[in-house]
């Protein structure tokens, strides 16, 4: 695991867990959060011990530790995109995703996750554009 880990990119209220018998301990988000909780932070969420299962192959807070491929920014995404296409695919991104959202992506104060990023790419698609979407940047996240 990640020595060089934010602990501020936890998001609010992520749920910790301390079970270190759990045989997924190494494998679980949940677990990773709790090991590397820092001193400046003095309240944290946590799953209740009295919740965990017994059987914990089957724990139900299990979250996968991952990391996920997120984009940044969509400042240049229609620049190659004829004016006509590209103002019908501007309000369909406002429609799905709402002004601030859309806003925040454009300004990079926000990722676009993967399941997003195909959202824009079916919208392209759906106008004749097979080149892949091109997003400002790429970053590797934790999948929280």
């Amino acid at each position: 695991m990640n020595n060089n880990f934010d602990y501020n990119s936890v998001p609010y209220g992520y749920a910790h867990c301390f079970n270190h018998q759990c045989p997924k301990a190494d494998s679980c988000m949940r677990h990773f959060a709790a090991l590397h909780a820092t001193f400046d932070v003095p309240y944290i969420s946590i799953v209740n011990p009295a919740c965990i299962p017994a059987d914990t192959s089957a724990c139900s807070y299990f979250h996968l530790f991952k990391r996920i491929r997120v984009a940044w920014g969509i400042s240049h995404l229609l620049d190659n995109v004829l004016y006509k296409d590209a103002y019908v695919l501007k309000k369909q991104m406002l429609a799905h995703f709402g002004k601030n959202l859309y806003y925040r992506f454009y300004r990079k104060e926000r990722h676009i996750n993967p399941s997003e990023q195909a959202f824009i790419h079916q919208l392209l698609l759906q106008k004749g554009i097979t080149e892949e979407p091109r997003f400002d940047s790429y970053t590797e996240e934790y999948d929280w």
